[in-house]
């Protein structure tokens, strides 16, 4: 077993995929770490956006056709001030955003990335020893390791434990809040070619949404952490029912996750001295929830800031990460102070 590495990075996200796949091809030699087994479900609406579209082929080539879900294609985002007013916002492109599930969408991009993968293998701790950096994991197959590296890339998600061990003060400031979505067998007079997000403050904190994948329904909507979300959900599904012809079926999934609000208030965590963080672990989440954008970029930028710090003296990484990433930590504060304009209220700040 190989146990040192010149990069090991925590995660297999798009961030991570990204991040290892610039590391690999400057040559250094790059583990992946991911705690679940690949592939893995992801919360998400999985709709690749121009941006995210024109990174993922310049990096990793073509998304393959396993990859995506019916319909293939979104139009744009319908955002939906009353049953009566909506307002389009399309997808940039000829047709719109790939529709994808991120359980293979994901493990496309680490395939392509050139790194070794070790999945099943949870970081439990790790510590900076000099210019050494030791993980302490648990791997399902092997039980507990030690991994030894020089740089570390912390591409866990918002749950991140680097970013927790990093800066504690930062976890415990930062307002926290719950996604939660169920997939239904039914049916819905909404257009399955567009994802739809509703405004009303009654449905949702932040908003509510709907979209369509394969033979499943998917909406949910959004709260402060603490706070109940079965009235709001309740709330939601009435509305629906209601409005827009909404018909359960069967219960396929019910999932959620946690989000920060480092994204709207631009309190971004880029990390410490080799140690750097990308994606959401950074605080990256663009307005109403789009992650995939921004995990791409970061996780290329922090790659390029570890391959130029290679070899130098007297510079860390985290200098040329933090001037790398200043135009995308620029967009995504931008994106929320849109979306406050639309919803005409503060969102995530609250």
């Amino acid at each position: 077993m190989k146990i040192k590495y010149d990069v090991v990075v925590v995660g297999a996200g798009p961030s991570g995929a990204a991040a290892a796949k610039g590391l690999t091809q400057n040559g250094l030699g790059v583990l992946v770490v991911e705690r679940k087994r690949l592939p893995r479900y992801k919360i998400c609406s999985g709709l690749i956006n121009e941006k995210s579209l024109k990174l993922t082929q310049k990096h990793f080539g073509q998304i393959p056709e396993e990859c995506y879900c019916r319909p293939k294609i979104i139009k744009g985002v319908r955002l939906w001030e009353n049953t009566e007013k909506h307002t389009n916002w399309p997808f940039g492109g000829k047709e719109g955003a790939p529709n994808v599930w991120r359980a293979q969408y994901d493990k496309f991009l680490i395939d392509r990335s050139g790194a070794e993968v070790r999945d099943g293998c949870l970081l439990k701790d790790f510590k900076v020893n000099g210019k050494e950096i030791i993980l302490y994991c648990q791997d399902e197959r092997e039980g507990d390791i030690e991994i030894r590296c020089k740089y570390l890339v912390g591409a866990e998600g918002c749950l991140s434990s680097i970013r927790a061990k990093l800066n504690p003060q930062l976890e415990r400031e930062c307002l926290w809040f719950l996604a939660y979505q169920n997939y239904y067998e039914g049916e819905c007079n909404l257009d399955p070619e567009w994802y739809h997000g509703f405004l009303d403050a009654s449905l949702g904190e932040i908003y509510a949404w709907f979209n369509v994948k394969d033979d499943f329904i998917v909406f949910g909507t959004s709260v402060k952490r603490g706070e109940k979300f079965g009235p709001y959900l309740k709330t939601y599904t009435e509305f629906l029912q209601e409005h827009f012809g909404l018909k359960l079926g069967r219960l396929v999934r019910k999932t959620s996750c946690l989000g920060t609000n480092l994204c709207a208030t631009g309190n971004f965590y880029l990390g410490s001295g080799n140690v750097l963080l990308v994606g959401e672990a950074a605080g990256f989440l663009n307005m109403f929830g789009e992650g995939i954008s921004s995990a791409l970029a970061t996780g290329l930028l922090a790659a390029q800031a570890i391959n130029e710090a290679v070899g130098a003296e007297n510079i860390q990484p985290l200098q040329i990460y933090t001037e790398l990433s200043k135009r995308e930590r620029r967009e995504t504060l931008a994106s929320w102070k849109l979306a406050n304009r639309i919803a005409g209220r503060k969102l995530l700040l609250d």
